[in-house]
């Protein structure tokens, strides 16, 4: 594939992205890392621009023009909805912005925030009032009484996500609220340039094959864990992945999915908090699964 070859995404349109990015970096007084989290994104991209039409392309090369594809794209639906987001874009200077590789010592800051930005950006374009705290205390996103935290684990086991669970469910009983967990599972794919599947099969069996690795995690956590978080009344699960089809080629993909949590057995919550999570968990499922413990 050559550069000439990619018209999904023009150059003029990567530039206007960039000049975006660029402008709420300066705006909100973001000091750059150079190598890591938003910096990188930036070289990665001007690169891309800065070669000639009949050189070649490869995966590694387009990913960041997805992941800013994408971002760009959050961060105009919080600026318009008028969100402060200041603190949160000042703390992605570090971290990989490569989804499905884990970053080196554990820096992953870059799609820790990512999440939290995506998340209230489609809750406010689905008419619901989220914000950000402009401080890194506390939970991550506030919605009407609900709290929200984000997490996206480097590696996805059971014991990661009871102890973010644990975490949550003290803070929620600290503050007398009600809250809704967030889930990125992602870099649990962990495809490099060598071993991307260059064909939809292929691809679609490998990534079935590693959502089955976590099956039993999430079973697990479902069946026993959320047993013993009574403030937590919903679950989201947010997956941003790389996909690959003929007719398109590469491409960044998010799903998303989740859960109701009813609980019967313990103290009885009011029914506007009940209206307040389902209200925020259809945003991403329309029609929830339902868990009563």
């Amino acid at each position: 594939m050559l550069k000439a070859d990619i018209t999904f995404y023009p150059s003029t349109q990567i530039q206007a992205d960039i000049d975006f990015l660029k402008y709420q970096i300066n705006k909100r007084q973001v000091n750059l890392i150079p190598g890591t989290g938003l910096q990188k994104l930036i070289d990665e991209c001007e690169s891309y621009l800065s070669l000639k039409s009949g050189d070649p392309i490869y995966n590694d090369t387009l990913k960041p023009l997805l992941v800013l594809y994408s971002f760009t794209d959050t961060l105009r639906m919080l600026w318009m909805k008028r969100i402060d987001f200041t603190i949160q874009l000042r703390s992605m200077n570090t971290g990989d912005t490569a989804y499905g590789k884990p970053s080196s010592n554990d820096e992953i800051y870059f799609k820790d925030f990512e999440l939290e930005l995506f998340t209230t950006a489609y809750l406010n374009e689905y008419g619901l009032k989220a914000i950000l705290p402009q401080h890194t205390e506390g939970n991550d996103v506030f919605c009407k009484e609900i709290e929200i935290q984000c997490k996206h684990p480097e590696v996805f086991t059971r014991d990661k996500i009871d102890g973010f669970l644990r975490s949550f469910q003290i803070s929620l009983q600290n503050s007398q609220n009600y809250g809704v967990f967030g889930i990125g599972i992602d870099d649990y794919l962990q495809f490099t340039e060598n071993s991307f599947p260059f064909d939809f099969d292929g691809y679609t069996s490998a990534y079935a094959a590693k959502l089955k690795e976590i099956d039993q995690e999430l079973t697990e956590i479902f069946d026993d864990t959320l047993k013993y978080c009574p403030r937590v009344l919903g679950v989201i699960l947010i997956n941003t992945h790389f996909t690959f089809n003929e007719q398109m080629g590469l491409a960044l993909s998010k799903t998303t999915n989740s859960v109701f949590c009813l609980r019967p057995n313990a103290r009885e919550v009011e029914e506007e908090k009940h209206i307040q999570a389902y209200e925020i968990i259809s945003v991403f499922n329309s029609k929830p699964a339902i868990r009563s413990y």
